[in-house]
C-alpha cells in the first residue's frame, strides 16, 4: 500500500510536468498572430498618423485583443512608437472604416521615423 506522501508527491510531479502546458494556455491573446499595418493619410497629432492594422479575416477578434496585438507588433518594430490614444478614440476611428471590417481591422495612432 502506498503512503499518503507518495501519492501527493506523485500528483505534485504531474502538476510540475504540466506547468509548461498550462503556461501556453495563458499566453496573451494573439501572441503568435502576425498583423500588417500601414499609415493612413489622416494625422493623429504630435507627429503621428492613424495606422490601419489588418488582421486575418477568418478570425474575428475583440477590440481589446486587436489593440493588444497591434501594440505588441509596434513594440517589435524599429523606429515606430505607439502613441497614446484613449480606447474610445481608437474605437471611433476603427468604426469609421466601415462595418465590413469592424472585427478584422484596427485604427490606432503610431509615430514612425523614416
Amino acid at each position: 500500500m502506498r503512503s499518503a506522501v507518495t501519492k501527493s508527491g506523485g500528483r505534485g510531479a504531474a502538476l510540475i510536468a504540466a506547468l509548461p502546458l498550462l503556461a501556453a494556455c495563458a499566453a496573451p491573446p494573439g501572441a503568435d498572430v502576425s498583423v500588417r499595418h500601414f499609415a493612413s493619410t489622416e494625422t493623429a497629432g504630435n507627429g503621428a498618423r492613424w495606422h490601419l492594422f489588418v488582421f486575418d479575416p477568418e478570425e474575428a477578434r475583440s477590440l481589446d485583443d486587436r489593440i493588444a496585438i497591434a501594440r505588441r507588433s509596434i513594440g517589435r518594430e524599429r523606429g515606430c512608437d505607439w502613441v497614446g490614444a484613449s480606447r474610445a478614440e481608437i474605437e471611433a476611428q476603427t468604426a469609421k472604416q466601415g462595418q465590413t471590417y469592424s472585427r478584422t481591422l484596427l485604427a490606432a495612432p503610431v509615430r514612425c521615423s523614416a
